[in-house]
């Protein structure tokens, strides 16, 4: 299917090339020497860390602990309710 819109048909773009073929994944992934899931997945962990970059970025709430604290456990001990 244009891969982004769900169509179910894996290699029409509909007359548009910036839709995502079969045909483009089958390229990425050889051009990585993956398999098209791990492409994919690949493809949809970048999504993921995208979208948590953008919330973020809209100053959303972090977790709670200590400024500068690095590496050390965040939120609330387990020994306060």
């Amino acid at each position: 299917m244009c891969l982004n819109c769900g169509c179910g048909k894996p290699n029409e773009d509909h007359g548009n090339s910036a839709n995502i073929t079969a045909d483009d994944l089958r390229r990425a992934s050889e051009a990585n020497d993956q398999s098209l899931r791990e492409s994919a997945q690949h493809i949809v962990e970048a999504v993921e860390q995208l979208e948590a970059s953008r919330r973020d970025d809209q100053g959303l709430a972090q977790p709670a602990g200590p400024a500068g604290a690095g590496d050390a456990a965040r939120g609330t001990p387990a020994t306060e309710s």
